[in-house]
């Protein structure tokens, strides 16, 4: 996979380095406010310590995106028509 970005100028390097940092960025802070809206309801019936509550949801959110995350982008790209991604160019 990684002999995709072989042939790439600094310039389109930098930009993807830099795309993947905005979108680092915006994931942690959306994981913020999922796992406040996650824990809400296991706090407030005190069903789990807080500390606890957070640790899980931080553990599952992370690892729902590693082993669940690519498969969403996959569904998407296999519903789009195989003529609008030759054609790009």
């Amino acid at each position: 996979m990684l002999n995709l970005f072989v042939g790439l100028d600094i310039y389109t390097g930098l930009l993807l380095l830099l795309a993947l940092a905005f979108v680092l960025f915006y994931e942690a802070i959306n994981g913020f406010h999922d796992t406040a809206n996650a824990v809400a309801t296991v706090i407030y019936t005190r069903a789990m310590q807080p500390q606890l509550a957070v640790v899980m949801a931080a553990f599952f959110n992370f690892f729902g995106v590693l082993l669940g995350g690519l498969s969403v982008a996959y569904a998407i790209v296999h519903m789009l028509p195989t003529d609008l991604l030759l054609n790009m160019g």
